[in-house]
């Protein structure tokens, strides 16, 4: 059993068959999305974004998560009381037919994911993967990413397709779309550049909505 920190992009491309596209009608939605910056929270943002901008090439991967990601996280506030919530750490496991039809078993823990369920994720939407550090990225995030979405696909049983998520280096957060077996990746945006930080947030803001919908 392969867990899924030693998955490596092209692995997972060349075991399960899943092709990259270059754009899609779902990461274009995705990129376009606009909500409205909510006053109260306008202070906090900015706050933590010049924390970023200071500590970014100092930061651990702990630090990373734990003075930036997740105050960003919460302030979308991925929490339905009964619906969904928030997992942190959670582990998955999973069988997918590789491209020979041979069942593959997966396991591994996920840093962060949105899911039905209370005690265990159920039914996954978005995952947060990996939190690495700017100044040492010695592992492959995006595979990692990639391997604990398809995961996903087979916990859902193919249902609430696409699946979102994103990995981080330092400031830099890459979004990705898992659709079917193809997958598409955004550009890197930089979250201690204002612009690029509200585009991050209001992206979050979307797949809350997508998950509302879906539930």
């Amino acid at each position: 059993m392969k867990p899924f920190e030693k998955w490596k992009t092209e692995e997972v491309r060349m075991t399960f068959g899943i092709q990259q596209v270059e754009t899609h009608q779902l990461m274009e939605d995705w990129l376009n999305s606009y909500f409205p910056e909510e006053e109260k929270h306008k202070e906090r943002i900015e706050e933590l974004r010049i924390r970023l901008k200071r500590f970014a090439n100092f930061w651990a991967e702990e630090d990373i998560k734990v003075f930036f990601i997740i105050p960003i996280i919460d302030i979308v506030n991925f929490y339905s009381f009964g619906k969904y919530r928030a997992f942190m750490e959670a582990t998955m496991a999973a069988q997918i037919p590789d491209i020979k039809g041979v069942l593959q078993d997966l396991r591994g823990r996920v840093e962060f994911v949105v899911a039905t369920g209370e005690q265990d994720p159920q039914t996954p939407f978005f995952f947060i993967n990996e939190y690495k550090a700017q100044i040492k990225v010695v592992s492959d995030p995006q595979g990692q990413l990639l391997i604990a979405m398809l995961a996903a696909q087979t916990k859902n049983n193919g249902l609430h397709l696409p699946i979102y998520g994103l990995y981080n280096i330092g400031q830099f957060w890459f979004f990705i779309i898992l659709n079917g077996r193809e997958y598409v990746s955004s550009k890197a945006f930089d979250a201690t550049d204002k612009d690029d930080l509200k585009q991050i947030i209001n992206m979050l803001q979307y797949v809350k909505v997508h998950i509302e919908k879906n539930v």
